[in-house]
């Protein structure tokens, strides 16, 4: 449905006092402002809809406005925000023992962190993604949080450490390509992490022919 569709939908359900229905279609809309980087509309719808929520006590609907929330204030520049929210998110769901959506939000919360500067809290966010992922053979997932942790690392200047995770990406994301190349076309992002080893092992070569003894 379009936005002016969802828009019409919505007055339908405040004249008829339908609060679940508009804290449905109040999130809908806010995720649409969101993709188009109108921050206010989508706050404002996303929050209205956490609200309802709340006086709904429907927790699921207000962890997931809180994502919404979070992925606004991380878009419009606000990392503090933004981590409030996932922070918020990630408690209902750890109390639920969902482990597909806290690993989503330790990525979500690593990167904050990893575009705010704060490494170690980033490789804390991720290394938790990373365990989350292995514990249930998310070979993709593996690949995902290996690649965020090599980011940190090289971010760092820790090149080795940056290596070793680029290459168990790169194992990763070319085992699951094999697998399943048309579904997910995983490849790509093969290719991608493949060229980052090639940068990484250049700069590690460089630098060890400075360390050699004349």
């Amino acid at each position: 449905m379009s936005l002016q569709e969802h828009l019409r939908e919505l007055e339908i359900y405040r004249e008829t006092h339908n609060e679940q229905g508009i804290a449905n279609l109040t999130f809908k809309i806010g995720d649409i402002y969101l993709r188009k980087g109108k921050w206010d509309e989508a706050s404002a719808y996303m929050s209205e809809a956490e609200a309802i929520c709340r006086k709904l006590g429907n927790e699921e609907g207000r962890a997931l406005a809180a994502i919404g929330l979070g992925d606004v204030f991380r878009a419009g520049g606000n990392p503090v925000e933004a981590r409030e929210y996932y922070r918020r998110a990630l408690e209902f769901f750890e109390r639920e023992g969902r482990h597909e959506a806290i690993a989503n939000l330790t990525e979500r919360l690593g990167e904050v962190y990893r575009q705010s500067g704060k490494h170690a809290e980033a490789l804390e966010a991720f290394r938790k993604g990373l365990d989350i992922c292995r514990a249930h053979h998310d070979q993709l997932g593996i690949a995902h949080f290996a690649e965020r942790l090599g980011l940190v690392h090289r971010s760092l200047n820790d090149l080795d450490a940056a290596m070793a995770c680029f290459q168990e990406a790169a194992f990763d994301y070319l085992r699951r390509a094999l697998e399943m190349y048309r579904r997910l076309g995983a490849r790509a992002q093969a290719e991608l992490i493949a060229a980052q080893i090639a940068t990484m092992e250049e700069i590690l070569g460089e630098e060890k022919k400075h360390e050699e003894p004349r």
